[in-house]
Formats: structure tokens, sequence, C-alpha cells
């Protein structure tokens, strides 16, 4: 990344602000010759001008030198603790927009997909979430669909469930197909996997496939 100089900074927002060397050398109160060595990397400007010439281009001093940073983003009063725990949500300006909200928007909401690759604790969405290529040591929850591997913890679906071998329980408000499942599996249409542990309910057919 070049590098950008004060006299560059100067020259730049010169020629942005459509200023002559002679009419910013007027405003400041100094020659043409000054502003032009301040340009030519010659000399800095006196210290005592460095507020004016930022008053003049309408920028902070930080942009002045060329260290303007983007704006950070704080977000106070969120509902959890900080746990490490992946969460996708929807924020509407500062809002938070929970769940339940979600339930009169499911077209829209079934647009939006949290893909993620990588280990993780625990992932929690309030749309569908794909994370093939991960494993995962805690629990999945989505307000939609999941996709994923290998799940450690319990699995939670809106919708439809496909992963591959689950540590714990799986509940779906859709159909679930899995590998092996360690805890009970709860669906609201059929289960298709290797084997439950615990309890089994299906609002279709359950099949267990070697």
């Amino acid at each position: 990344m070049e590098t950008i100089t004060l006299g560059k900074s100067i020259l730049q927002q010169r020629k942005k602000k459509g200023l002559t060397q002679e009419s910013l050398a007027n405003m400041l109160g100094v020659s043409n010759q000054a502003v032009s060595k301040w340009e030519a990397d010659q000399c800095c400007p006196d210290v005592q001008l460095l507020p004016a010439l930022a008053d003049v281009f309408e920028i902070s001093l930080d942009a002045l030198f060329g260290r303007e940073r983007p704006p950070q983003i704080i977000i106070h009063s969120l509902p959890w603790e900080d746990d490490n725990r992946l969460r996708a949500v929807l924020y509407i300006g500062r809002q938070l927009r929970q769940h339940q909200l979600f339930e009169r928007y499911q077209k829209e909401k079934a647009l939006v997909e949290f893909h993620y690759s990588g280990p993780a604790l625990d992932i929690s969405s309030e749309f569908s979430v794909v994370c093939e290529n991960c494993l995962i040591e805690g629990s999945v929850t989505a307000g939609d669909g999941i996709s994923c591997g290998e799940v450690h913890g319990n699995v939670k679906a809106g919708d439809s469930v496909q992963c591959g071998n689950v540590g714990g329980s799986v509940t779906a408000g859709d159909g679930i197909t899995c590998g092996n499942i360690h805890g009970s599996a709860s669906a609201g249409d059929s289960i298709r996997c290797s084997q439950i542990g615990g309890n089994a309910k299906a609002g279709d057919g359950i099949h267990i496939h070697t």
C-alpha cells in the first residue's frame, strides 16, 4: 500500500475541493510558494495551520494525515453473554429482531442462509445454517433448516436437518436425514438415519439404514 504523505494529502484534498494553490493560500493567509512547497513535500505547514487546513477540506485531522479509519459499529445491550457462540441474527437499525418476529415473514427468512466453514463450538441462527465442512463441538440451533457435518451436541431446526453423526438429540420441524443419532430424534416428517440411541418420534415413517 502506497504511503500518502502530508503533501500528497494536501494536493489531493485541494483538487477534490476544486481549489487552486492561490485560492488555498489566500484562505490560510500564506503565500502561493508555501502551498507549493507543502505539496512537493519540501516542507510542512505550521502545526497551528493544520486545523484550518482540515476545516477548509471539511475532513478530520486523521484524514488529512491519511489515517482515516472506518467507523466502528458498537452495539449495546445484547441479550446474551460473550460466550464465543456463533450467532446469526437480524438487526433493523439498532433494534434486534427476535425469533418470534420472523414467524410473519417465513418467505423472506427462507432467503437467508448462514454459511460457515471451520471449527465451531456452538452455532445459533435465526436463519438456515449450512456448515457441511466443519466439525461442531457443541450444538446447532436454526430457525430454518440445517445442513452440516458431524455434531457432538444437539441439533434443533425449524425446518429439515441433514447432517452426519450427532452426539446428542435431533429435533426438526420437517424431516431428518443423519448418520448415527446417539440421543433421541423428533421430526415433523420422516426420519432417516443409521442408528437412534434414544426415543424417536416422526410425523411420517422412521427408516433405519445400515
